[in-house]
């Protein structure tokens, strides 16, 4: 709010300064001209704030020749199904000393708190100094009189002098005593005012200066109204009594008597009355009054310099024309790598969630769900290791040729994994592809659906489009050399499961569904699409939606979970955790408050909740039967603020069990792989995990319980102890060794934050996102993302303008973009051109 009403008040300073130029220039000394054109002024100052960005110039670039884009594939999303490591929260343990940690200040807060407190307080005093001045005016006493001019003229004790309160003309019981020529003269210069609206106008000037009452030129205006008025109504009063002596001498009269109120508008006040009094004196003649059809003139000629302050440039580039679009058919690419397929312990690392182990010659790769191929490292013993972002996964590599099972070793735990596939080898044999046709559910709220067409196969999965496979051998087939799909047999050789694998997410096993649960999946999908984008732009809650977080929370407290108010997917995932949320809905207490956030792009309604002993936030997905679709939950900790420690610290830190849960980010933004270990109550390393450079990792921990952030070797480069202001945090090589106790913040924009937003913005609306300037993380979440964001960029509109708000604490840029029909807040990361964080919607 504060950089929106300081943009508005620099526009109407560049506006101001244009007219006054404009005013000198042409040498315009009439007062009536004058006050035409700060009128228009004021009033285009107080409808900046909502104007600006509307008017808009839009120039086109010269296009940018892109790949051909390839066919829709399914890209794997699942709302419920997020791996990451955790901690058990134990009920209480040995609280270990305080950890030294910056002061918090939120300057962006502190300025909005000044802000509002001193805006608050003058418009309070203007509507106390309305208030008793109207009742002033209602007490005052009606003068009857062949005298008085054609004006609600009343008398008050209570006023020293004329004052004008609206279209009321106050005097003083002295009034009667006056000669006939003062009286005329007091009464043709408020007549004056009352004629002109002067009050009204000035009250609108005092709005103005309460709301932007940092800017300078909003006093000013104030102050050049109240003279223009005055001067108008001084010509007035002269042209009445013919005597510019007299009525000076009467003017000083006046003044000496009159103390008025905040919100009455003063014949003469002592400040000003000497300048008033000069210029009467050296005055050669009256101004001229200007009728309404001049007025409109110089209104219709200062609208354009109006338009301009308010409005931007805005650059769109033509759609491009895919490069090699007439190049003809494409030849088919087979599937090269050999690559066997586990399907990993459910309990352990999420339902579905599958490793793979690819052999290019010599060379062999891994690859978990969700997660980047990454050549593994084998040890002199035959150990072979992949970085996985959860921890690192080891196993003897000669198992792997040995046995269809594998044991992992994860975390200080062995996971079992089974292989479910392999890549078979090509075969001549003709099959009916009849067997495969149908629908599997690739994710709670997706299909992949499988048709035949003629000879060949095609796939799609919900909201995007088709792709024709190839034969790679029995049960499989790949899409564009680097995808593929293995059909899997049950006990009875029908087809009931698929294993889809993309290269850049993984693979994951879809069930087999009817015709019926298909339709439901996809009504549903289409239904949400539709709804996203107006509940997204209204930010207004589902009905219930508050309803069902409480009874939620209640019932995970006391183990007794509802499932019948869930989706199958959500209840299975809370029945395979619920020991694990039972236990951190018992550490947070009892629920004190629960309010709504705002509306995510994906239809959650968001809301935070402050508990006994901690908060966290909650993002819940209703379905049309009023059940719970899908439920995000992240703890956020307590009050602490936690901090960064020295590694010279290390031997000294203790982990602290039994204080509040939160869930903390980290983003490696390093240039390669950095460890993190978590300190122990002992100060012993444990639960090792592997960030690769770009990526993300999040864990579930408890306030003050120590993380060791390592480089790739496993020296400490810095420690983390969670808290309110590390929850999330950015990992830097560069600043490292620069930030004891708390991590820098810019204040300022990257450099080419804004373009590379309006590009990804542009991007989605054409539903053509330029994947190869994001990482692999940032690819996946706008492949899962597209269909929602692409819809509300549409209900938006056209973009208009983007404002930097300020900087998170993973370094991410804030930024609301102005579009035709609303407004969004978007966070972006970006370095070295490429994009490394983006997020869009509410987030707290």
């Amino acid at each position: 709010m504060i950089a929106a009403l300081a943009e508005a008040a620099l526009r109407s300073f560049a506006l101001g300064g244009v007219v006054w130029i404009g005013l000198i220039l042409f040498r315009v000394r009439n007062p009536h001209v004058h006050m035409t054109a700060w009128m228009v002024v004021l009033l285009a100052s107080l409808a900046m704030p909502f104007v600006m960005h509307w008017p808009t110039l839009t120039i086109d670039r010269m296009p940018l020749s892109v790949p051909m884009r390839d066919e829709a594939w399914p890209a794997d999303f699942s709302m419920l199904e997020r791996p990451q490591p955790s901690l058990p929260i134990a009920p209480a343990a040995a609280i270990a000393p305080m950890v030294k940690r910056g002061v918090s200040i939120d300057w962006w807060m502190v300025a909005t708190t000044v802000y509002a407190c001193l805006a608050g307080l003058m418009l309070l005093r203007l509507a106390i100094g309305l208030c008793l001045t109207w009742r002033l005016a209602r007490a005052a006493k009606p003068v009857k009189s062949r005298e008085m001019i054609d004006a609600d003229v009343r008398v008050s004790r209570d006023v020293g002098g004329p004052v004008t309160f609206g279209s009321i003309i106050l005097v003083p019981p002295q009034f009667f005593g006056w000669d006939a020529k003062k009286r005329l003269a007091v009464l043709a210069h408020e007549g004056a005012h009352v004629a002109n609206g002067d009050f009204y106008v000035l009250l609108l000037a005092s709005l103005n200066r309460a709301v932007f009452w940092f800017s300078p030129f909003s006093w000013w205006q104030l102050a050049r109204l109240a003279e223009l008025a005055e001067i108008i109504s001084d010509a007035r009063a002269i042209e009445m009594i013919d005597d510019r002596l007299s009525y000076a001498e009467i003017l000083l009269d006046v003044a000496t008597s009159v103390k008025p109120r905040p919100m009455e508008l003063a014949m003469a006040r002592a400040s000003t009355v000497r300048a008033r009094v000069e210029r009467i004196i050296a005055a050669a003649a009256m101004p001229a009054a200007v009728g309404w059809r001049k007025r409109l003139w110089i209104a219709a000629a200062i609208v354009p310099v109006v338009i301009v302050s308010a409005g931007m440039i805005a650059y769109r580039t033509p759609d491009p024309v895919p490069a090699g679009a007439d190049l003809g058919q494409v030849p088919a690419e087979h599937y090269h790598p050999f690559v066997n397929f586990y399907a990993v312990n459910f309990n352990v690392m999420g339902p579905a969630s599958v490793f793979a182990i690819f052999r290019e010659g010599d060379e062999i790769y891994g690859q978990l769900t969700g997660q980047r191929r990454l050549r593994l490292t084998v040890a002199n013993d035959g150990t072979a290791s992949y970085a996985a972002s959860s921890g690192e996964i080891t196993f003897p590599v000669d198992a792997e040729r040995r046995s269809s099972e594998l044991t992992l070793h994860m975390n200080g735990r062995d996971v079992l994994a089974v292989r479910v596939a392999e890549m078979p080898a090509p075969t001549a044999d003709l099959v009916s592809l009849d067997q495969y046709v149908g629908w599997y559910r690739i994710a709670p709220g997706r299909v992949l659906t499988v048709r035949r067409d003629g000879d060949r196969l095609h796939v799609q999965e919900t909201g995007q489009g088709r792709a024709p496979v190839l034969a790679e051998g029995t049960d499989a087939f790949s899409v564009h050399g680097d995808h593929l799909l293995i059909f899997l047999r049950d006990e009875t050789a029908g087809i009931s499961r698929v294993l889809v694998h993309n290269a850049t997410s993984g693979a994951r096993l879809a069930q087999r569904i009817d015709a019926a649960q298909a339709q439901a999946i996809e009504a549903d999908f289409a239904r949400r699409l539709a709804e996203v984008p107006d509940r997204f732009r209204e930010q207004v809650p589902a009905a219930r939606s508050k309803e069902v977080i409480l009874t939620g929370i209640e019932d995970l407290r006391r183990g007794t979970p509802n499932y019948d108010r869930m989706s199958a997917p959500l209840a299975a995932s809370i029945h395979r955790r619920l020991d694990e949320l039972r236990a951190t809905f018992v550490a947070l207490g009892a629920v004190e408050t629960i309010f709504f956030r705002g509306v995510g792009p994906g239809g959650y309604d968001i809301y935070g909740a402050k508990f006994e002993n901690g908060t966290a936030e909650f993002r819940v997905l209703l379905e049309p039967d009023g059940k719970a679709g899908d439920v995000i939950f992240r703890p956020d900790g307590n009050d602490e603020l936690g901090g960064i420690v020295s590694c010279s610290e290390e031997a000294n830190v203790r982990g602290r069990a039994g204080t509040s849960p939160i869930r903390i980010m980290l983003y490696n933004e390093t240039d390669d792989d950095i460890k993190v270990f978590n300190l122990g109550a002992d100060g012993e390393r444990k639960a090792q995990s592997v960030v690769r450079s770009d990526m993300t990792w999040a864990a579930l921990t408890t306030v003050n319980s120590p993380w060791v952030i390592a480089d790739k070797s496993g020296k400490c480069m810095e420690i983390l102890v969670p808290g309110r202001q590390t929850r999330f945090h950015n990992v830097e090589a560069s600043n490292v060794s620069a930030r004891p106790g708390r991590a820098s913040r810019r204040a300022v924009p990257i450099a080419n934050g804004e373009a590379m937003l309006r590009q990804y913005i542009e991007g989605i609306g054409k539903g053509q996102p330029d994947y190869d300037h994001m990482t692999t993380e940032v690819a996946n979440i706008t492949r899962q993302q597209l269909l929602f964001d692409q819809a509300i960029v549409a209900r938006l509109g056209a973009l208009r303008a983007v404002s930097f708000r300020g900087v998170t604490a993973l370094d991410s840029d804030i930024y609301v973009a102005q579009f035709a029909n609303g407004s969004a807040e978007w966070r972006i990361g970006v370095r070295n051109g490429t994009i490394t964080k983006i997020a869009l919607g509410p987030n707290f």
